[in-house]
């Protein structure tokens, strides 16, 4: 089942129409800011380690926000001018700028109505959001000092053309923060297209435990949500694309057939 799930969503020349729909079709349905993050979150698995201080209201997607600062920490970002790409409902984006400092922060997304959607729900000075293609970013070169791409990348038609457009609005010596899950038999390839794009792998690491630790802590919240947001037509697809236990994806994590990665690549200085 996971095979077939993967290959007709990661492999699909179409995948990125077919993404394009569903992130609009949930935009449609999810009208309120109960959900602003959209990715499978992040729990520590140490013991000691306490969960991240947010606003009440927030405190509700406390995993989701787990994974982008753990992604987002690891470079300085005060000060700074960063672009996240494939921001979906702007949850990441609006925390980085909050509890980071950026100097900046731009959102990018295929989606119109996620972005529709962040312009009226995160109306932070600073912070701003646009329409744009992942594999052909509407900026110019150099502009920002970091990129982020959080759980977006699988979704992209030509991945090594993101990675290049990556590298091109990016300055010499800034920083690409690059989080995602694929199949385990292909995290090799993204290795050497990372590389062959111009990066320098700094860290990389392997999250799927804490991953999945988050998507049990979770799992509660995301069936409720769907249960009440989510026609019975689309329920399924909405528990298998908010990775829900016993779902594809949630079992791919669980029997190894999936990794979680995260990376921290330098642009070098010319």
């Amino acid at each position: 089942m996971l095979q077939i799930f993967l290959t007709y969503l990661v492999n699909s020349r179409f995948k990125k129409i077919i993404w394009q729909k569903w992130y609009n079709l949930l935009t449609s349905k999810l009208t309120d800011n109960r959900v602003t993050f959209m990715n499978y979150g992040y729990m520590d698995l140490s013991p000691d380690i306490k969960l991240l201080e947010l606003n009440h209201d927030e405190q509700k997607e406390i995993y989701c926000a787990q994974l982008y600062d753990h992604v987002a920490n690891a470079v300085p970002l005060k000060g700074l001018d960063v672009l996240e790409v494939g921001c979906g409902r702007g949850g990441g984006s609006s925390y980085i700028k909050r509890y980071l400092q950026p100097k900046t922060m731009t959102g990018v997304d295929f989606s119109k109505k996620n972005i529709a959607f962040c312009q009226k729900h995160h109306l932070i000075p600073e912070l701003t959001f646009r329409i744009g293609d992942a594999e052909l970013l509407p900026f110019e070169d150099r502009l920002f000092d970091i990129v982020i791409n959080v759980e977006s990348s699988h979704c992209y038609a030509a991945i090594e053309k993101f990675f290049a457009e990556a590298f091109r609005v990016i300055r010499p010596d800034g920083y690409f923060l690059f989080a995602d899950f694929r199949e385990k038999k292909v995290l090799d390839d993204i290795k050497k297209s990372l590389e062959s794009s111009g990066f320098k792998i700094v860290k990389s690491e392997i999250i799927t435990q804490n991953v999945l630790k988050a998507m049990d802590l979770d799992n509660e919240r995301k069936l409720s949500i769907i249960n009440q947001d989510i026609s019975k037509y689309f329920q399924t697809l909405a528990t298998w694309f908010s990775g829900c236990q016993n779902t594809p994806i949630y079992q791919g994590f669980q029997n190894g057939e999936l990794e979680y990665f995260c990376y921290v690549l330098q642009k070098p200085s010319i």
